[in-house]
């Protein structure tokens, strides 16, 4: 046996490494999030138009969407910790980019170095989750790292907010590149290489018959695309909502920023839930209890505009019931997903994030095309009607017919 092979070994469910591949997994969602307050500060200072700006978020999604598809064989052939190492120093590097960039155009390319490094930990990240556990206890420990990855997109705008007022935009990018070092720290030198059985060898023709073995399957499919149309539901929310609240229902800026990190608390319930279910109910029957949920409150959301009940209370609950179904959702489709291709987890959990990324992709373009003549309407119908989707597909054929 070599001393390669003597490294290899599975992670325990401790709180630290749980806590380390949550964070591992958010630090692209964390770079996504916590620089928007700043946005208007960025353009003002750099003399850039808003569709300049925007393009620092617009071509950060493309980049983590796309490179996804790369690093999950490379991580399947050449192992998970080399590819993380390498995804967290592009990391770093793009933060350094950002906080020192003279113009917009540098601050773009920043941006890209960012996702081109958060996108290895995303994916590889689930991976060694798979690799380490299996059955009820992956369901499990993805339902916890879904609960601290929750945490990021409510609380991460807040800390930017006041990073930007205190100390500058560039602060924001220097407070990244300090986490993407203390998290590549924290997983040299206590993750462990996980995977045991390596593709032999990484071609073109090795990533289409992967991608295409994965896609094939039919149980994967069950549980990737409903997960790609809960992500278009999610994204209509995020672009669509805040115009709704704070133009139509009157509510400020400073009160709707606190709205993220209440619905957050949905996914908690969501995550433990999964955890109270795992064991006892199978994954198929704890995905149709979490897209009953999600589809509920998505109707409910969507029908009481339609009837005139616009209320911001009414909303928010139906939000924080919208994001407790994901909480039990997304994780166990995930666990389900990854668990089919033992040998390809990192192929599989590529595939998964590209089809999300899609997804998001089209749920905020659809909410940004109707918005205009429907004003009001556009972002619940959209995520009603994702959801629907989502169901009509999950459902076992002889159901739907």
């Amino acid at each position: 046996m070599t001393a390669a092979e003597h490294r290899i070994g599975k992670v325990q469910a401790t709180g630290f490494m749980i806590a380390l591949l949550a964070a591992i997994t958010a630090i692209g969602q964390f770079a996504t999030n916590i620089y928007l307050p700043a946005l208007p500060s960025i353009a003002a200072e750099m003399d850039a138009g808003a569709a300049e700006a925007q393009l620092t978020l617009t071509a950060y999604l493309a980049t983590f969407a796309l490179t996804q598809l790369a690093y999950g064989p490379v991580s399947d052939r050449f192992g998970r910790r080399i590819v993380l190492m390498f995804g967290l120093a592009v990391f770093v590097a793009g933060s350094v980019t950002c906080m020192l960039a003279p113009g917009i155009v540098m601050l773009i390319a920043g941006r890209v170095l960012q996702a081109f490094g958060g996108a290895a930990c995303t994916v590889v990240a689930r991976a060694v989750v798979r690799d380490s556990f299996d059955g009820p206890a992956l369901q499990k420990v993805m339902a916890l790292i879904a609960i601290l990855f929750a945490l990021v997109p409510g609380l991460s705008p807040l800390f930017g907010a006041l990073l930007q007022e205190f100390a500058g935009w560039r602060s924001i990018f220097a407070v990244t590149g300090v986490a993407g070092l203390v998290v590549a720290a924290l997983m040299v030198a206590r993750l462990p290489e996980t995977l045991s059985r390596r593709l032999h060898k990484l071609n073109a023709a090795e990533l289409v018959r992967g991608y295409t073995m994965v896609m094939g399957n039919a149980a994967f499919r069950r549980f990737a695309i409903p997960n790609a149309l809960i992500f278009a539901a999610m994204f209509a929310f995020f672009g669509g909502s805040p115009r709704t609240f704070i133009t139509f229902l009157g509510v400020s800026p400073t009160e709707y920023g606190f709205y993220p990190p209440l619905a957050s608390l949905g996914f908690v319930i969501g995550g433990l839930v999964v955890r109270a279910l795992a064991g006892r109910m199978d994954a198929v029957g704890i995905c149709k209890l979490g897209l009953a949920v999600v589809l509920a409150a998505c109707a409910f959301g969507y029908v009481m505009p339609l009837l005139g009940m616009i209320d911001k209370f009414v909303l928010i609950g139906a939000v924080v019931a919208f994001v407790s179904g994901l909480g039990i959702f997304l994780p166990t489709a995930m666990a389900s997903a990854l668990q089919i291709f033992p040998d390809r987890a990192g192929t599989a959990s590529a595939m998964m994030g590209f089809l999300q990324m899609a997804g998001a992709g089209v749920g905020s373009a659809l909410v940004a095309v109707y918005q205009e003549p429907f004003p009001i309407l556009a972002y619940p119908a959209v995520m009603f009607f994702a959801v629907a989707l989502s169901v009509i597909y999950f459902l076992p054929r002889r159901a739907r017919a």
